[in-house]
C-alpha cells in the first residue's frame, strides 16, 4: 500500500496546474492507493472554496483525501470551527500566505486544530523570508504539545529540524523534493522510520521520482512500509 500525503489540484498563480484526472492517472501508474490533496495558491478561487471543491471531488474519487488550506490572515475562528471537522487535516503555506507561524496572533488557530486532533502540514523550506524556515517552525511543537505537525519537503533537509523531530512526540517529516536515498538511510538510522511519511508534492515533483528515492534507499521492508503508508494511516486515523 502507498499513501502520498502531498499533492496539489487546481491552478497556481505561477501557472503550474494539475487536474484530478491527471493525478489519478499518475497514481494508477505508480500503484498509489491514496493521495492527500489540497489547493495551489489559487488564481481564481479563494483557498477555502477551493478546499471545499476538493472535498466534493473526493466523494467521486475516493482515492483522494482532502486537506483544508486557508489564509490564516483572513479566516475567522468561527468559520474554521465550522469547516475543520469535514477534513482530515490542514495544510498551511507561510510564504504564499505571507504569515509568520510564530506570531502569537495565529496561536488560537493552532489551538483549535490541536483540539480537533487533526494533523497540520506546513510548507517548509530555506527561502528568502524566514517564515518557512523549519528550524523556527519546530518551536511550535513545545507550545502545542498535542498538535501533530508535519514538516513538508523533508524539513529542507535541515539537521537541526530533523534532530528535533527525533526528540519530539508531535513532529513528523514529509519526504518530498528535499530528500535522497542516502539521506533517508541516514535519517532513519538516527531517528527511526516512525516519524516519516511519503509525499511527492505533485505536480511540482513527480510521484515516480519521489517513490524511487524510497525504493532505492537501503532500508528494510518494515521501514519502507512505515514511510509509504503505516505512519500516515496512524497519524491521520485512516480506516
Amino acid at each position: 500500500m502507498i499513501i502520498d500525503v502531498h499533492n496539489h489540484i487546481g491552478v497556481d498563480k505561477d501557472t503550474t496546474s494539475q487536474t484530478a484526472s491527471q493525478l489519478l492517472a499518475n497514481m494508477n501508474e505508480q500503484d498509489i492507493d491514496n493521495a492527500f490533496v489540497f489547493p495551489f495558491n489559487e488564481v481564481k478561487a479563494d483557498l477555502i472554496t477551493a478546499s471545499l471543491n476538493l472535498l466534493d471531488e473526493s466523494k467521486k474519487n475516493t482515492k483522494f483525501i482532502p486537506l483544508l488550506r486557508f489564509d490564516p490572515n483572513k479566516i475567522k475562528l468561527s468559520e474554521l470551527e465550522s469547516i475543520l471537522p469535514k477534513f482530515k487535516g490542514v495544510k498551511l503555506h507561510p510564504r504564499s500566505q505571507n504569515f509568520d507561524p510564530l506570531d502569537k496572533k495565529y496561536f488560537k488557530i493552532y489551538a483549535m486544530i490541536e483540539k480537533s486532533g487533526k494533523p497540520l502540514l506546513f510548507h517548509t523550506r530555506k527561502e528568502q523570508i524566514v517564515f518557512s524556515d523549519p528550524d523556527r517552525i519546530v518551536g511550535l511543537a513545545e507550545k502545542f504539545p498535542k498538535l501533530n505537525i508535519i514538516l513538508g519537503h523533508f524539513a529542507a533537509a535541515s539537521s537541526i529540524a530533523i534532530e528535533k523531530v527525533g526528540s519530539s512526540k508531535n513532529l513528523f517529516l514529509e519526504t518530498s523534493v528535499m530528500s535522497s536515498p542516502r539521506l533517508f538511510e541516514m535519517v532513519v538510522e538516527k531517528i527511526g522510520s516512525e516519524k516519516i511519511m511519503f509525499g511527492s508534492d505533485s505536480p511540482y515533483s513527480d510521484q515516480e521520482i519521489e517513490l524511487l528515492k524510497i525504493k532505492k534507499a537501503k532500508l528494510n521492508e518494515e521501514d519502507k512500509e512505515n514511510i509509504l503508508h503505516r505512519n500516515a494511516t496512524r497519524l491521520f486515523k485512516l480506516k
